[in-house]
């Protein structure tokens, strides 16, 4: 795609003529993308290469990303239709048994996957698939995410907690814009935790940079001026040289002490070796850190409909404010929170857990099929996303 845009800047070639190429490419590409196997779920692709991806967008935007299914369920079938997305065709599964389904076959019939923008966005290395890539370093941050571990950065975030509502809540007074604060408090928790470093000092003007990023994964992967993506991976960039600068300090540091100690993600990501005995490199660590930050916008939202739910049901915040204040009037002055403190929250987090249930902070999944299988009696080809 990025060629076919290129050609309409080569001197003395005609627009007709980069017109015909275009006619060419797409042409092919749809002849790539025609499977030839029968009964195919019911629906339709759209526009070639683009497909309904821009349906999906605009009503995402709107804030009735919902409607996008409801209306094809509605339309063609309540257990499974087909689309195109992102340049690719696919097949949506619709409610509990195509959810088992496809969960019971993991790694069988579909296994994990993400648009090409988001490989192109977070990895130096687009050759391989994401579920390559992933799994070694999957198994990697298991081991900086043990409870023994994250139990001793409780008081860390109950710090940062309190410093967040007295500078962001309190102070300020007036309409609170939930959304909008809680991504700040989570990006300082995030600084803290997975590099050590403040986030007013060197990451301030990073939510905007996050927000075009996270724009342009949902976006059709192509790099020409103007477009999502290609604001997006001006901004990936930009975030990925400033967390290098901070990683090449880091593993100075390290390299001086005598005994260096894990403190956080970055340092345990310096000090540790993968299965295979090898260390990441600076470039690689940046690229996970950066996709870690974008992967917290989910527990933005997760929090955000939390206290949307919260007062809206003043009969459940009461319940929540009974649960805290108990836990809050049996600290000393000034005593943080910790492990045992958070296990008595039962309440609370059953009300965090159903305002997710209601509310998915990742209303989608993607997966991609291995191999040729039916669901619902009609056929899925092998390659296609679903």
């Amino acid at each position: 795609m990025d060629m076919i845009f290129s050609l309409f800047r080569l001197p003395g070639l005609l627009p007709s003529t980069a017109l015909t190429l275009i006619f060419l490419f797409f042409f092919f590409k749809l002849r790539k993308h025609k499977s030839p196997m029968p009964n195919l779920p019911p629906g339709k692709t759209g526009w070639p290469i683009m497909g309904e991806t821009l349906q999906f967008l605009l009503l995402g935007r709107k804030g009735h990303p919902e409607r996008f299914i409801s209306e094809r369920k509605n339309k063609y079938s309540s257990e499974i239709f087909r689309t195109s997305l992102f340049g690719d065709n696919m097949v949506f599964f619709c409610g509990p048994a195509a959810n088992k389904f496809l969960f019971s076959n993991e790694n069988k019939l579909v296994a994990a996957w993400l648009p090409n923008s988001f490989n192109r966005l977070f990895f130096s290395d687009t050759s391989t698939s994401i579920v390559e890539k992933m799994k070694p370093y999957r198994d990697l941050l298991l081991g900086f995410l043990k409870l023994d571990v994250m139990k001793n950065y409780i008081p860390t975030m109950d710090c940062i907690v309190r410093r967040h509502i007295e500078t962001e809540w309190e102070q300020k007074g007036g309409e609170v814009v939930v959304h909008e604060v809680v991504k700040r408090y989570l990006l300082e928790l995030a600084s803290q935790l997975m590099m050590g470093i403040d986030y007013q000092e060197q990451f301030a003007r990073c939510p905007e940079r996050l927000a075009s990023v996270m724009a342009g994964i949902m976006s059709v992967p192509i790099d020409f001026p103007g477009t999502t993506f290609h604001k997006a991976k001006k901004d990936a960039m930009f975030l990925r040289k400033e967390t290098l600068v901070i990683i090449k300090e880091r593993k100075a540091m390290l390299e001086k002490e005598e005994n260096p100690t894990v403190k956080d993600l970055l340092s345990y990501f310096l000090l540790t070796p993968d299965a295979d005995g090898k260390f990441m490199s600076e470039e690689d660590i940046s690229y996970k850190i950066l996709g870690l930050l974008i992967a917290g916008e989910t527990a933005s939202t997760a929090i955000t409909f939390t206290i949307k739910y919260l007062a809206e049901l003043p009969h459940v915040y009461q319940e929540v404010y009974k649960e805290v204040m108990e836990i809050a009037k049996a600290k000393e002055a000034g005593e943080l929170l910790n492990w045992d403190d958070i296990t008595k929250m039962r309440y609370t987090w059953n009300v965090v857990c159903e305002a997710m249930r209601l509310a998915p902070p990742a209303q989608i999944g993607f997966k991609e099929a291995l191999t040729d299988f039916t669901f619902a009696g009609f056929s899925i080809p092998k390659g296609w996303k679903v």
